[in-house]
């Protein structure tokens, strides 16, 4: 097999699993109502199972290191993807305890999908191509978050809530076995005699906060968590400023984020080839804060077509860069330990996650929507000069 053959069938295998990871840790959430008319619970509870999935995140992005060490990135990665399916057949029988201890299997599950990746990917797709096969990789994500609204409710009108469960499991539990022909292949690196130590947690996250990479992930940090207060609270600004529907904010949302499936695979083209990739993340950052801005800027009842391309420059922008991001985790971390630098990343990510759209619900309550759009426009700036200034 040619490198250049090794390299996509390495992308296209992890794009699979990081494809249906995401969807995994989406499929309860989605089918929350069905659950919650079942089970006599408000679906609103989804949130608490986020909640747990993300707790149990935080620990398996740190708990990642010595594992890919031992196993190597694609046995990982298969695991993952198989935790994710147990996770969610668990809940399939039972009540609410199995669906919340099947939400710490997802939550593992689908976050270490992502370390093992770049684990893998690190390895065999070449330096200068990085940043375009991390990010196709990635386009996962937004994959498995269209399958999760499409599959779940599907399996549902089929098999019933717990049927639809069961199934999709079952589908993450395959693709982790079809995956294994592969195995030998792309984990030649692994030692089986590396120890499992506690110790390396500590070690993993005092890693990623050295000169070099401490940029990186802090821009990390910021620009997941204006991800998540874009995705969370423009379809309310839209609503409650700016007087649409509930259903036309929606549409609107949903049409501008679209663009985050190409403009993935178009930053990921432009980062290494004709632009420096910190670079082009620095103007991420810029665009980021132009879209907050332009969102502040919104009059009231702007017309369609300037609401959309506010949302537009948001989505190509905030929910666009993850492929270059970790290509640039894994040209920095130290030579090996590109998926234990990912791991550590993440572990940060999730408080950022949970930090940075809380105060801004606290802000935009306080003072009014379009102040906290322009408020937020900061720390956008501030990690586009820090990357340009610190760029390497």
């Amino acid at each position: 097999m040619s490198d250049s053959t090794l390299a996509l069938t390495a992308t296209l295998a992890m794009l699979v699993q990081q494809t249906f990871a995401t969807y995994a840790r989406g499929v309860v959430p989605v089918l929350a109502p069905a659950i919650g008319a079942d089970l006599d619970l408000d679906p609103s509870h989804a949130g608490t199972y986020a909640a747990l999935a993300s707790a149990a995140a935080m620990a398996g992005s740190v708990a990642i290191a010595t594992p890919l060490r031992r196993w190597g990135g694609f046995r990982v990665a298969q695991a993952a993807l198989a935790l994710a399916g147990l996770g969610l057949a668990i809940g399939a029988p039972g009540g609410v305890g199995s669906i919340a201890f099947g939400a710490l299997l997802v939550g593992v599950g689908s976050v270490v999908s992502t370390p093992a990746s770049s684990h893998v990917l690190a390895r065999v797709v070449p330096l200068a191509q990085q940043p375009l096969y991390f990010s196709i990789k990635q386009t996962g994500v937004p994959l498995g978050a269209a399958l999760t609204g499409l599959l779940g409710p599907a399996f549902t009108e089929a098999a019933g809530w717990r049927g639809a469960l069961m199934l999709s499991g079952l589908v993450c539990a395959g693709l982790a076995v079809a995956l294994q022909p592969w195995r030998l292949r792309f984990d030649a690196d692994r030692d089986p005699t590396a120890p499992l130590r506690l110790t390396a947690f500590g070690e993993t996250l005092l890693m990623v906060w050295t000169p070099a990479l401490a940029p990186i992930s802090g821009m990390a940090v910021v620009y997941v968590g204006l991800q998540i207060v874009h995705m969370t609270f423009a379809v309310v600004y839209l609503v409650d400023v700016q007087e649409r529907s509930l259903a036309g904010a929606g549409a609107l949302f949903s049409l501008a984020t679209l663009i985050a499936i190409p403009g993935r695979v178009f930053w990921g083209w432009l980062g290494g080839r004709l632009v420096p990739t910190r670079i082009v993340l620095s103007g991420i950052g810029l665009g980021t804060a132009a879209a907050f801005g332009a969102l502040a800027a919104l009059p009231r009842s702007a017309s369609d077509g300037a609401i959309l391309a506010a949302l537009l420059l948001g989505s190509a922008t905030v929910m666009a860069f993850h492929g270059l991001m970790l290509a640039e985790l894994a040209r920095l971390a130290p030579a090996g330990r590109a998926g234990a630098a990912t791991g550590a990343v993440l572990f940060f990510v999730q408080i950022g996650q949970i930090v940075l759209p809380a105060l801004f619900g606290l802000f935009a309550a306080a003072v009014g929507y379009r102040a906290a759009w322009a408020a937020f426009a900061a720390p956008a700036l501030v990690m586009a000069g820090w990357l340009a200034w610190r760029r390497a």
